[in-house]
């Protein structure tokens, strides 16, 4: 009787664990599974692109508002140049001068970046173009109507009698600390609102101070 009971256990047992057996093959060879992961996967990358999307229109929205206001100055050896224009110089040849960038009052350029950035303009190449300058890596021409058009170069101009370059110094804000740069001067890039920028001429080792206009810019940015 015992033996037969047993027998009965035994076999009930392995029952259940077949059909436990079997639920389990099926749910792994199933389609619910993958079809989950499948749903779970589209969705997030609909989620992420249409974040993006949206930031961009945002970012170019508040782009589109923005007007910047960097200071600019030209020191030669041991001063700033004075005089600098106070409103944008037309010249000889109006069309020449593309929107987005207008001289604000003397030393201070506004420039537009969503202008600029569409027209792979935002760089220091435009406030040159603004201020009638030709400028090289070892060179700067004034036009007539700035510093009596002179023209300095590293060959046949001196501070005193020591030799200079010519070099363009950045601040990205009056706080922050400078950048030089000594080549390809036009292609130094306008990166925010607030910067700082001196066109020098100087001897080596002279410490090359931001325009004055720094100090303008605070009332204009806020107000």
């Amino acid at each position: 009787m015992a033996t037969s009971s047993s027998a009965k256990k035994i076999a009930r047992l392995a029952e259940a664990s077949k059909n436990r057996k079997g639920r389990k093959v099926r749910m792994q060879g199933g389609s619910l599974f993958p079809t989950m992961i499948f749903v779970i996967v589209v969705l997030g990358v609909g989620l992420i692109a249409y974040a993006r999307q949206s930031q961009e229109r945002v970012s170019a929205l508040d782009t589109a508002k923005q007007t910047y206001f960097t200071a600019f100055g030209i020191y030669k050896c041991d001063a700033f140049i004075e005089n600098l224009p106070d409103a944008t110089p037309l010249g000889d040849d109006p069309a020449s001068l593309k929107p987005g960038a207008f001289i604000e009052s003397p030393g201070v350029v506004r420039w537009e970046p969503q202008v600029l950035s569409g027209e792979r303009r935002a760089k220091l190449e435009t406030i040159f173009e603004l201020y009638g300058l030709k400028v090289t890596n070892d060179s700067i021409e004034f036009p007539s109507t700035l510093n009596n058009g002179e023209k300095i170069t590293e060959i046949d101009t001196k501070c005193g009698d020591k030799d200079a370059t010519v070099q363009v110094v950045v601040w990205d804000t009056k706080a922050a600390s400078s950048k030089v740069s000594i080549a390809e001067l036009g292609n130094v890039r306008l990166t925010g609102n607030g910067m700082a920028i001196t066109l020098a001429f100087v001897a080596k080792d002279v410490e090359v101070p931001q325009p004055v206009t720094v100090t303008d810019l605070d009332l204009l940015i806020t107000g």
